[in-house]
């Protein structure tokens, strides 16, 4: 027995050492089985202990193969807890002396309903949160079938692990600079998609990926090799864009997460996997758009006439409409479209927990007139008038312009990490909205090098109605942290400052135009006015003037800038396609400043 046990060791031994000297432990797939950040520096992302078969598995590629090797030939159960290793390792021509065994619970969780694609999905921003204003991204596993619905699919979720009721600011200070742990959790896909959809409101896209059956089945092995495994969580990198992404690439290669910026975004991620190639193919074999609740019923009633939404609308606040001629009188059709409208207002109003007993009866009103028509629903859509995440702005710019100031010129240069700001396309992003972080920008003035600004964190949302039906828009508000020089005020004057402001605001023009008005309260060094608190009342303007051109002028009158009268900012943003824009800047308060700038998005 001996003899026989000894045979394929030596056999396994001279197998290996060939594979050892062509390096197989810096393989990349072997790399990336170990999240490890590189060759170079084999430190893996993974901090669990338990994910390591060696000791010092979690810096040293080598040592954790040759123990993966190891284990495989003495306890045939690790091939249950390490799947895609023991795949891979075959496929590479490596042979155990323990055989192939049935692992019952990774069949359970694999196969009992077949994972035949997968798909990344993206989930729009969400400014309500701080953790999904760039929006979140989902790897889910597809099972449905013609026989099978969606409510099989399932999806690999990774993020941060925190407490129940964690403080906002803790969670920020936390997510930017690493405290908490995260990981990846299964859950079915239909879960995140109520919660996306209908609570939050937000729209999903699904990218389906182009993978043979043996590329899903290796994916999917390693994703039950890493469940439970614990990460660090960094918001700017380290987040669900990055995790995931390079979970893909242990198929495709790098060619989503190569030669990233030290920070890292949903929309970056998307925007190369709509150009990634596999197998000499494209990635990405199908786009599919699931609007949010939202979405749905604004696509509904633009499909009301204005007459016939403003009776919707009427119905909406005396239900008895329904039952009187103004109503019956209608064509089946119409009287179809204006209930359908209703109940998907209804249903948006029950999911915000708006005017809850009104809705109730309301809806009670609609099942009746709905149940003395014919069958089958009026209005249908196909086409939403929405944008992929890949085709938005690229979020990360750098600037070069020229500013004017008294007559005197200076050279600015400029740079922005992400994402966009409120004169940005507003393909694939949030509306009349602002979403900015570390802005930085320097001028060259009388042969002296000046900070211009340095804005931490500069966010705006308008949330402007979109129409007028009940409980429809929000509160605008806006957060502003940061350095500025103030020279529409006087040539030395700055404010270092937190801002923070509130208001509402209006669409106008077919919604292509937006008025607010907002109370801002600053707090910092105000050397403008030599104060450290400050308020300010601020009006404006934003508008598209023709296709992409857009314009905002603002004005702002603060408390204690009693002698500098009202500052006025006014912006011209002329795109030049998807990597560049023109901007033409104006401020004024005591003195005048033109800019004539050039920006280059890129990722």
């Amino acid at each position: 027995m001996t003899t026989i046990k000894y045979l394929p060791a030596l056999a396994l031994f001279a197998t290996f050492s060939s594979y050892s000297s062509s390096s197989l432990s810096e393989h990349p797939t072997w790399l990336k089985l170990g999240h490890y950040k590189n060759a170079s520096s084999p430190q893996s992302y993974i901090e669990s202990d338990s994910f390591f078969i060696s000791k010092n598995g979690k810096n040293n590629p080598s040592s954790e193969l040759k123990a993966t090797i190891d284990a495989f030939n003495k306890d045939a159960q690790m091939q249950c807890k390490y799947p895609a290793r023991y795949q891979w390792l075959l496929s590479q021509g490596l042979e155990f002396s323990e055989p192939k065994v049935e692992c019952t619970e990774l069949i359970e969780w694999r196969d009992k309903q077949p994972i035949h694609s997968v798909s990344l999905v993206f989930a729009s921003g969400y400014m309500s949160n701080p953790a999904s204003l760039y929006g979140h991204m989902l790897l889910k596993l597809n099972r449905s079938t013609p026989e099978h619905n969606k409510l099989l699919d399932y999806s690999l979720n990774y993020g941060a692990l925190v407490p129940d009721n964690e403080n906002g600011l803790v969670y920020i200070t936390k997510g930017l600079f690493g405290g908490y742990e995260a990981g990846f959790s299964d859950q079915l896909f239909y879960r995140h998609q109520h919660n996306y959809g209908e609570i939050e409101l937000r729209d999903i896209w699904e990218y389906k990926l182009n993978f043979s059956q043996e590329d899903v089945l290796f994916l999917t092995n390693h994703l039950w090799e890493i469940m439970g495994a614990k990460y660090s969580y960094y918001f700017a990198d380290e987040n669900c864009a990055f995790h995931i992404a390079r979970v893909v690439e242990l198929i495709i290669g790098e060619q989503l997460t190569n030669e990233l910026s030290p920070w890292v975004i949903p929309a970056t991620i998307f925007s190369r996997l709509n150009s990634a190639q596999y197998n000499n193919e494209k990635l990405v074999k199908q786009i599919e758009f699931t609007p949010s609740r939202s979405s749905v019923f604004h696509q509904y009633e633009n499909n009301l006439s204005v007459k016939d939404s403003k009776l919707a609308l009427a119905i909406y606040h005396s239900q008895n409409i329904l039952f009187e001629p103004t109503f019956t009188n209608l064509d089946v059709v119409t009287k179809k479209r204006i209930i359908e409208t209703l109940f998907e207002f209804v249903q948006l109003q029950q999911i915000k927990k708006y005017d809850v007993e009104h809705i109730e009866k309301l809806k009670k009103a609609l099942i009746k007139a709905r149940l003395v028509l014919p069958p089958g629903k009026e209005t249908s859509f196909i086409n939403y008038d929405k944008y992929a995440p890949h085709s938005a702005q690229k979020p990360s710019n750098i600037s070069i312009s020229s500013t004017v100031y008294k007559n005197e010129q200076s050279l600015n240069l400029g740079f922005r990490l992400s994402y966009f700001d409120s004169l940005a396309s507003d393909i694939a992003r949030v509306p009349y909205s602002n979403l900015e972080m570390l802005d930085v920008e320097v001028a060259l003035f009388d042969s002296q090098l000046y900070l211009e600004k340095l804005h931490l964190l500069d966010l705006e949302s308008f949330n402007p109605a979109y129409s007028q039906w009940p409980n429809e828009g929000g509160w605008a508000w806006q957060i502003n942290v940061g350095y500025e020089r103030n020279r529409s005020q006087c040539f030395s004057c700055s404010s270092t400052f937190a801002m923070a402001g509130v208001g509402k605001s209006w669409l106008l023009n077919a919604n292509q135009s937006l008025v607010y008005g907002m109370i801002n309260g600053y707090a910092g060094e105000l050397q403008s006015t030599q104060q450290w608190l400050d308020t300010s009342i601020e009006l404006g303007f934003l508008t598209t003037v023709t296709s992409n051109l857009k314009l905002r002028t603002s004005i702002e009158k603060f408390y204690h800038q009693q002698l500098s009268g009202i500052a006025t900012n006014i912006e011209l943003s002329v795109p030049i396609n998807q990597d560049f824009d023109i901007r033409f800047g104006y401020k004024h308060a005591t003195e005048f400043q033109w800019q004539l700038k050039l920006n280059f998005y890129w990722d």
